[in-house]
C-alpha cells in the first residue's frame, strides 16, 4: 500500500459521511481513531443505529442533492449540511429480474428485514427456485436443503459462478449441490416470475415451474443515483481513482457504490464484498485525512456450502496463462492460476491455512520460481505454510 502524505490541503473541519452500512460507519470510526477532532456528520436511511457511536452526529435522514462546488448537501428533512469533505457510502441495492409482477413470495437477500421474512416464509413452505448461481444464491441453496426444502437453482449463464471460478471447478461444486439434492436449470434468459395457485411460477425458455417461493439472488446495483444527480462522474458505480477520490473535488466513495481501478491494468472494478466495504472506507477516510494511500486489494470470498469451505483470492478471467492443482482426496483442493510466473488466482477447499499463506504471493505480485513451486505443490500437505515464503525469486 502506497502511504505518503498529501502535500497540500487543509485538514478538514467537518465530513459528512453519507450511507450507514459497513463503509460509512467503518469510516467514521477510523476518523476518529485517526485523531480527527472535528465534527463527523454521518447520514444514514437505516433506523437500526448502532448503540455505540464513535463521537459522531447519526442523522436517519435521505441525502437529496450535494453541492460539491460550495460544499454543502440537501438533507430531505434536516435541510443544508455544510463540510469539507464527504464520503459517498451509499452501496447497493438488489438486481431485480424485469418481470416480478409483484408477486409477495419473491426475496431479495440484501436487508435483515428481508431476511427475518424470508425465514418466516421457510417455515412453512416445501419448495424454493434459488433465481442466481452466484454466491449468495448458492450459499442459500445449501441451507435450505439443510433445512429440508426442495431446492432448484436457475441460472442463465453457461455455468454456477461464471464471474469467480473456472468452468472445470464449477462443474464440481454443482455436482456437489446435486449430490446433495439440489436441482439445477440453466436457462439463456433471466427467468420471469408470476403468481399461481401454489405461490409462484417461474417462466425460463425450459418452461414453467411452480414452487411456494423464490429467492433473488442476482447480485447488486450500486446507489450512484445521488452522485449521478450531482454531477458526479459514474459508470457501474461511482467513479473513483486509486485514492478513493471521484471526479468532484473534496469528494470520496468507497464500498459497494465505489467503482475502482484495479491490479497492474487498472481495470475497472466494483466488489460487493464485506471485506471490500471495510478496506476501502479505512483508505478513503485516511485520505480525506490527507494522506494519500492507494487502494490496492486482492479480492478475497469465503463461502461454507455443505462441509466445503470454499475460499477464492485474486480475480478470475481469461488471462490465466497456467493453473496448477493439487487436490488430497476430494474434500481438499489448492487451485492456483499464474500470469507471467505471478500467482494472480487461488481457490481452496478446505484448505484456508494454506491460502492465506499463498496470500502473500498474490499481494507482492512477484515471480515465482517455477521448479520450487511445483515441489510445493505436489507436497504442500506436509510442509509448513511459511515454506511459501522461499518460492519468491531473489530477483523480486
Amino acid at each position: 500500500m502506497n502511504n505518503t502524505r498529501a502535500p497540500h490541503g487543509a485538514v478538514p473541519r467537518t465530513i459528512l459521511i453519507v450511507g450507514g452500512g459497513l463503509a460509512g460507519r467503518r469510516a467514521a470510526e477510523t476518523l476518529r481513531a485517526s485523531g480527527f477532532e472535528g465534527r463527523v456528520v454521518l447520514v444514514g436511511g437505516d433506523p437500526g443505529m448502532p448503540e455505540e457511536r464513535p463521537r459522531i452526529e447519526w442523522l436517519n435522514d435521505h441525502v437529496d442533492r450535494i453541492d460539491y462546488a460550495n460544499r454543502f448537501a440537501w438533507l430531505r428533512h434536516h435541510g443544508l449540511v455544510c463540510f469539507d469533505a464527504c464520503l459517498l457510502a451509499t452501496g447497493g441495492r438488489a438486481r431485480m429480474p424485469s418481470e416480478t409482477g409483484g408477486v409477495r413470495q419473491a426475496y431479495p437477500l440484501r436487508t435483515k428485514a428481508e431476511g427475518q421474512r424470508l425465514l418466516e416464509t421457510m417455515n412453512g413452505a416445501r419448495t424454493v427456485a434459488v433465481v442466481g448461481g452466484g454466491i449468495h444464491g448458492l450459499e442459500f441453496a445449501a441451507n435450505a436443503r439443510a433445512y429440508g426444502l426442495e431446492v432448484t437453482v436457475i441460472e442463465s449463464a453457461p455455468y454456477i459462478l461464471n464471474q469467480s471460478i473456472p468452468q472445470g471447478f464449477a462443474e464440481r461444486l454443482r455436482a456437489k449441490h446435486e449430490s446433495h439434492g439440489v436441482q439445477f436449470v440453466f436457462a439463456s434468459e433471466p427467468p420471469g416470475i408470476s403468481k399461481s395457485a401454489a405461490g409462484i411460477s417461474i417462466h425460463t425458455d425450459r418452461g414453467a415451474e411452480d414452487f411456494d417461493f423464490c429467492v433473488l439472488a442476482l447480485g447488486q446495483l450500486p446507489n450512484d443515483d445521488l452522485a449521478i444527480f450531482s454531477g458526479i462522474d459514474a459508470n457501474n458505480g461511482i467513479l473513483v481513482d486509486a485514492y478513493c477520490r471521484t471526479s468532484a473535488p473534496g469528494i470520496y466513495a468507497a464500498g459497494a457504490c465505489a467503482n475502482f481501478p484495479l491490479g497492474k491494468d487498472r481495470r475497472s472494478t466494483r466488489l460487493d464484498s464485506c471485506q471490500n466495504a471495510l478496506d476501502q472506507a479505512v483508505v478513503a477516510a485516511r485520505n480525506m485525512l490527507g494522506e494519500l494511500i492507494e487502494y490496492r486489494p486482492v479480492p478475497w470470498l469465503s463461502t461454507d456450502q455443505y462441509d466445503w469451505n470454499l475460499q477464492i483470492l485474486g480475480v478470475f478471467d481469461a488471462q490465466v496463462e497456467r493453473w496448477t492443482e493439487r487436490s488430497v482426496g476430494e474434500g481438499r483442493t489448492l487451485l492456483m492460476g499464474l500470469r507471467h510466473g505471478v500467482i494472480v488466482y487461488a481457490l481452496a477447499v478446505n484448505h484456508g491455512a494454506e491460502l492465506r499463506a499463498v496470500r502473500r504471493l498474490v499481494e507482492d505480485a512477484v515471480p515465482v520460481d517455477l521448479c520450487e513451486f511445483e515441489k510445493l505443490i505436489r507436497d504442500f500437505e506436509s510442509e509448513e505454510s511459511t515454506r511459501l515464503d522461499s518460492l519468491l525469486t531473489t530477483n523480486s
